[in-house]
């Protein structure tokens, strides 16, 4: 075992141990909270592009955040765009106060950068404090009508080209490369994009003519494109199978792996990742009452009858995930057996 795994096996240990305590803290002083957050502003920093699913989200939770954080401060969203959300998740982990007013929602995406090295990357994901997440990626690969592409095997014989919008450095260009890299795709991954705002743009300029994302943010955005049949989903990226999607039988992408190895591959590196892909989370060295506090009412916020009704207009899916289990589930992502983080390394580390 060399030094940095002894390093890696180390932090995770003590992550562990910070989890367990955390589940087992979950009162605070309410009073000293409130006198903290009375008059204050909370900014939650979203580090994807204005329109995107990130940013909805994170304007309908900053709505009703503020009315169960005890003092009701005011609560406003910053985006903070650069390299798949990493210039915010930096910023917040290094530079941002550490009093409770700042909130990050970064892609979980960027946790190969962790595991695999990245000189641009300035933080233990470990070491956050999380307070949550509203839902889980449910990855669909879409693709327009336009492209003439109709099923997976178009391209994955090599017969038609697909030509895939990416994001650097996130889970949405991670699951193109797998398609090309692993499973032999015949795919053209464009990336710089700073969103998923501005490829979907790009769908309906002719740029480019397929994007592999979270159905949360394409159901919301872009139902009258699937209504229409200008756009097609080609696959569900996800172990239980969508119910809502307005394509039936849409294959699953295991039915794509061409033996265990490919199939676990995808399980550990795109699939269970997508898990813990939209975290909220504060800076390190938080007092904990005031995390526990944020924490609860976060929990609260994604149960109020309000904000469910706007999700449910908005087509926005809830299924809250609380921070004690957020921060267990990263923890598990970052000790990713060796053998496959090996054979996933050339397709997740971070690459420019």
């Amino acid at each position: 075992m060399n030094a940095m795994t002894l390093k890696l096996a180390a932090t995770l240990f003590a992550a562990c141990m910070a989890a367990n305590a955390w589940a087992g803290q979950a009162s605070f002083d309410e009073s000293k909270v409130a006198d903290f957050y009375r008059g204050k502003t909370v900014t939650i920093v979203v580090g994807h592009s204005a329109g995107g699913g990130f940013d909805r989200y994170g304007r309908a939770i900053a709505r009703h955040l503020g009315k169960y954080i005890p003092g009701n401060p005011a609560v406003l969203v910053n985006n903070m765009v650069g390299a798949g959300t990493l210039v915010s998740a930096n910023y917040t982990y290094n530079q941002a106060p550490r009093d409770g007013t700042v909130i990050n929602s970064f892609d979980g995406g960027l946790l190969p950068a962790q595991l695999y090295g990245s000189p641009a990357l300035q933080l233990d994901f470990a070491k956050f404090n999380y307070i949550g997440a509203p839902d889980i990626f449910k990855y669909i690969m879409v693709v327009t009508k336009k492209s003439g592409i109709t099923r997976m095997e178009d391209f994955m014989s090599g017969a038609k080209e697909v030509i895939v919008g990416a994001v650097p450095n996130t889970s949405i260009q991670h699951s193109a490369l797998f398609l090309k890299e692993v499973l032999g795709a015949r795919v053209k991954v464009v990336v710089g994009f700073k969103g998923t705002a501005e490829i979907r743009l790009a769908m309906h300029s002719g740029e480019v003519n397929s994007v592999i994302t979270g159905w949360e943010t394409l159901g919301v955005s872009n139902y009258k494109d699937f209504e229409s049949g200008e756009w097609l989903i080609l696959s569900q990226w996800v172990d239980e199978p969508l119910t809502d999607l307005p394509q039936k039988n849409v294959p699953s992408i295991y039915n794509f792996a061409r033996n265990e190895e490919e199939r676990q591959m995808l399980k550990l590196g795109l699939v269970k990742p997508n898990s813990y892909a939209r975290p909220y989370a504060m800076p390190p060295g938080v007092p904990i009452d005031r995390v526990r506090a944020v924490e609860a009412a976060f929990l609260k916020t994604l149960k109020d009858p309000e904000f469910l009704a706007e999700a449910e207009k908005t087509r926005m899916t809830v299924n809250p995930i609380p921070g004690a289990e957020l921060h267990k589930m990263i923890i598990e992502g970052l000790a990713m057996p060796a053998a496959f983080k090996a054979k996933l390394k050339p397709i997740l580390a971070p690459r420019g």
